[in-house]
């Protein structure tokens, strides 16, 4: 068996790559300003708004990292009782359900996303002597650093976009069975982990 490289195992789980980064960078700047403001006396004004950015992007990709992994949280007391044809009828339905739910998540955050890069106003200037309408766009900036908002909001769609492509996925392998199964240690790895329900 073909042992992957590196970037093909960070590129195939980036979304844990990224939350295992992103929350690493959290827990050294919150130490480092509780030192700065405590001992030193002297806070890094910045940190806030940077772990609190980071803190978006750990949530999501770790959520689309939860969701392939199997391991969100289920309520599975009603798949329990029933057994046969009727739990998967369940199942097959919950699955539906859920693929329709991510799809409306990752449209209201896309659109929350675009929101966020533009503010929009209306103003009116002072045009060749007379007031006319002009309509103001300029990019929205964090208050701090500075920087587009939609640098941190972009984690939103991101990780349901990332759910709903592992939900549509699982789906189609263990509902419809369109996409084989690979054997163990081959170079899938989306199927990891147990059941969520």
């Amino acid at each position: 068996m073909k042992k992957k490289s590196l970037l093909m195992r960070i590129l195939t789980n980036l979304d844990a790559v990224i939350c295992g980064v992103t929350l690493t960078v959290c827990v050294i700047l919150v130490n480092a300003n509780v030192i700065f403001r405590y001992f030193l006396n002297n806070p890094i004004k910045w940190t806030d708004e940077v772990v609190t950015g980071l803190f978006i992007w750990t949530v999501f990709m770790g959520s689309a990292y939860a969701h392939r992994r199997h391991a969100h949280l289920g309520v599975d007391i009603v798949v329990n009782l029933v057994h046969g044809k009727a739990r998967e009828i369940i199942e097959f339905v919950m699955d539906i359900v859920q693929i329709l739910i991510l799809i409306l998540l990752t449209y209201i955050s896309a659109q929350y996303v675009c929101n966020l890069i533009w503010k929009r106003g209306i103003i009116f200037q002072q045009v060749d002597g007379a007031l006319k309408y002009v309509g103001q766009i300029k990019l929205t900036l964090t208050d701090t650093l500075r920087i587009p908002k939609w640098y941190t909001g972009i984690a939103v769609p991101l990780g349901f976009g990332l759910s709903l492509i592992y939900a549509v996925y699982f789906f189609l392998r263990d509902r419809l069975h369109i996409i084989k199964k690979k054997p163990e240690g081959g170079v899938e790895e989306i199927e990891e982990g147990g059941g969520a329900y």
